[in-house]
């Protein structure tokens, strides 16, 4: 069964790409995590207009969770 390590970060708010010609900052943000092995699985916009983004991968080895039945 595969085990999961979540993680939730704070996007700066979203700046239009064509203003630099290069990505957002948002964007920037999420590949580097991306390279980290993360997966963005969901979003929430927060009350300032920027957003919430939960992350997940899977854990690294581990002891076996004992309150799963064998």
């Amino acid at each position: 069964m595969t085990r999961w390590e979540y993680l939730i970060v704070a996007l700066p708010r979203f700046e239009d790409p064509t203003a630099s010609g290069q990505s957002s900052p948002a964007v920037r943000a999420l590949n580097d995590e991306g390279r980290r092995g993360w997966e963005a699985v969901g979003m929430t916009l927060l009350d300032d207009g920027s957003m919430a983004v939960l992350l997940k991968r899977p854990a690294a080895a581990e002891s076996p969770d004992p309150r799963d039945p064998a």
